[in-house]
């Protein structure tokens, strides 16, 4: 085999993140005779590191067995860098100059957290000289043991500077390229049209097929030089923390300016002392703008302890412009960037992302939440009646096998081997669930990271009628986040989370969770696998015949079909998906079985019985509305359309006192639809205020 570069988060789609890989070179760009520099050659080698059960490259194994990286030389007396996943997991490491001749290496020091490592070995060569600040489309080549062939060149252009959010390490400032990178190319050179320095190669974008699609990455030169002097001097890199938490602007703030939101700040941190307050809006770190928190992390991992930096913000649309002075002093936390501050909130719920994991199954990209060494749950619909599925690790993807389980709710249980050893372990342990606040956490797929999302507070717990009732809470959910945690305050999982809408998302308890994992292996397991699995996926496959670009069309036998099939997937996700097709199409009568199947299953589901009202009111069922409206209005007796819903019900319905309430609680809550829905019951039931 040939070194991996893996990625820390890989999301489906177009693009799948993948590093250093297994792909076809790409067609190479012309390079005008004799403007490429062959003394570069000299300032680079081949890494051989031997690998746990791996024969070495460079000793007859066939190619692409071997693990095998690139390095370059960075510094006088011997001193190699090359990219820290190179070399991570070697018992020893060769190096292989451009003549041939091979020097075993001493590792001086590695920071996983760039993915950079420091070799020296006894033999001084020529250094790169690092070239200047280089322009986009300027001509790029990477030198690279490509495929453990020895040294070979491809040539592109610099694509971008700055990239911060590639998702492969902790931290990045990358330059991109389109000069092709190839599996063993990790840890080679980008070097301008006369040899000079311009990046040391770290990562790669890779199609499904991994064939190089020319979105390659290096770490720039300023930021190799700058860790490889701390790693020189300690072994290890220490990096500042100004003591905030960051979040991404607001759709309505990013409308006057693309910057970073201060949500959270240390009293006594250097942020604090600076005069910088929460809600202040970060725009320039030094002379980098930036719109993510990412970048402040990529702008502020150039800073060393005991410099200062230049920070612009705004502050109530005012510009303003102050300055972030770091102790000399190294904290003992200070050895790994300050990661928390792309997470707003306290440790214990950041560190809940080491817990959840991008899945790739049925769903096209989803999540999974870590509960045992080698366990993972997620939702049923994620994985359908799929063996397998794809679980993206900060080492690499990895294949899970879904293991079958007489539970019969939304739940799948993954085995996969090779999950971080070190990684957190959710407990799955029943306790009151207590009223907030919620996070959940789980894959974003626009951010292509595992992320926090904003809290929440508890609608409802599970109906106690129902045995695979859920927990209602208002924590935000988005596309992705299916199967990812719900966890509370203190971090501890309260739930697997679904998903929902219009600001109430649903969860699965953690008994439900429980007994997932009791019933693996039952006699029944493998009926109930397949019978729901098969459900679903047919289910799927029904709904995609509808003609929903035909509203009203009559189309009986795919309507027949989808009543069928997505009733015996009993799934509430895909009842009400069908529902509201159907309702689109005219079939309101099927619309309305499907719903009600949904509501039996989760009473306590306010979305669901939203549906439901919709379809009662287009066939004119006020009467049978009124349940539902009075179960929502007891659930959520604050919520804008369940009131709508409650005025229209109880008048058409026949039930003045569920109309007069739901009017009451418009007028407390100061809506400002209050006084026509007044108007609306006094004129239809000839009631006055009560």
């Amino acid at each position: 085999m040939v070194c991996e570069r893996r990625p820390r988060r890989v999301f489906n789609g177009l693009i799948t993140a993948l590093a250093g890989l297994c792909w076809a070179a790409a067609a190479l760009a012309p390079l005008p005779a004799g403007a490429f520099s062959e003394t570069a050659l000299e300032k680079t080698v081949s890494v051989l590191p031997v690998w746990p059960g791996k024969p070495q490259g460079g000793t007859g194994a066939p190619t692409g067995a071997a693990p095998e990286g690139t390095g370059i030389s960075i510094a006088p007396g011997g001193l190699i860098a090359t990219a820290y996943h190179v070399i991570e997991p070697a018992e020893r490491i060769d190096v292989r100059l451009a003549d041939g001749r091979i020097f075993g290496a001493e590792v001086l020091g590695a920071d996983p957290s760039s993915d950079i490592a420091l070799l020296r070995i006894p033999v001084d060569l020529p250094v790169f000289e690092t070239s200047p600040e280089v322009p986009l489309a300027s001509q790029a080549c990477i030198i690279g043991n490509a495929y453990g062939l020895d040294l070979s060149v491809t040539c592109g252009v610099v694509s971008a500077l700055n990239v911060s959010q590639a998702g492969f390490n902790p931290v990045e400032d990358f330059v991109q390229t389109d000069a092709a990178a190839n599996p063993g190319s990790s840890g080679g050179a980008l070097v301008d049209a006369e040899g000079r320095l311009i990046g040391m190669v770290s990562a790669i974008f890779a199609a499904r097929a991994d064939t190089n699609i020319g979105v390659n990455f290096a770490v720039s030169s300023p930021f190799l030089l700058r860790v490889v002097e701390d790693l020189r001097a300690s072994g290890s890199v220490s990096y500042v923390s100004p003591g905030w938490g960051l979040d991404v602007l607001t759709r309505e703030d990013l409308q006057k300016r693309a910057g970073v939101a201060i949500v959270r700040l240390d009293p006594d941190g250097p942020a604090a002392r600076a005069g910088l307050q929460t809600g202040d809006q970060l725009t320039r770190i030094g002379t980098r703008s930036v719109r993510d928190p990412r970048d402040v992390l990529s702008a502020l991992a150039a800073v060393r302890p005991g410099e200062a930096v230049d920070v612009r913000y705004f502050r109530r649309d005012a510009a303003r412009d102050t300055t972030l002075t770091f102790s000399g002093s190294v904290e003992a936390d200070s050895q790994a960037p300050a990661t928390s501050d792309d997470c707003p909130y306290s440790a214990e719920i950041c560190r809940v992302r080491q817990a959840v994991f991008p899945i790739q199954g049925y769903d096209p990209l989803a999540s999974s939440t870590r509960i045992g060494d080698r366990l993972l749950v997620t939702n049923r619909h994620v994985v359908a009646d799929q063996r397998t599925v794809t679980v993206f690790t900060p080492n690499g993807p990895l294949e899970g096998n879904v293991i079958a389980s007489g539970f019969t709710g939304d739940l799948a249980l993954i085995e996969v081997e090779g999950l971080p050893a070190d990684g957190l372990v959710l407990k799955v342990i029943g306790r009151d669930t207590g009223d907030g606040p919620f996070h959940a956490v789980g894959a974003d797929i626009a951010q292509r990271q595992v992320r926090v999302f904003p809290p929440g507070e508890l609608i409802a717990e599970p109906a106690p009628e129902a045995p695979l009732g859920r927990l209602h809470v208002t924590s935000v959910m988005q596309p992705g986040v299916s199967g990812g945690a719900l966890v509370d305050g203190e971090g501890h999982l309260a739930g697997i989370a679904v998903g929902g809408g219009e600001g109430r998302f649903e969860a699965i308890a953690l008994d439900d969770v429980a007994d997932l994992v009791l019933r693996r292996g039952a006699p029944d397991a493998e009926a109930v696998f397949d019978r729901l699995g098969k459900a679903l996926a047919a289910c799927h496959a029904a709904l995609d015949t509808l003609p929903i670009d035909q509203p009203g069309t009559n189309a009986d036998a795919p309507v027949a079909e989808v009543v069928s099939q997505c009733a015996a997937a009993d799934n509430p996700g895909q009842l009400l998906e069908a529902g509201r097709m159907l309702g689109r199409l005219g079939h309101v009568d099927e619309a309305i079985i499907l719903q009600e199947q949904a509501v039996r299953q989760v009473p306590h589901s306010i979305n669901a019985r939203l549906s439901l009202m919709v379809s009662l009111q287009l066939n004119r069922r006020f009467g049978d509305m009124v349940p539902h409206v009075r179960k929502a209005f007891e659930l959520a007796p604050d919520d804008a359309l369940v009131l709508r819903r409650a005025v229209q019900a109880g008048v058409l319905g026949n039930a003045g006192d569920l109309a007069n309430a739901a009017v009451a609680a418009m007028e407390a809550a100061g809506l400002p639809e209050a006084a026509r829905a007044r108007q609306f019951v006094e004129q239809r039931t000839g009631n006055s205020r009560p």
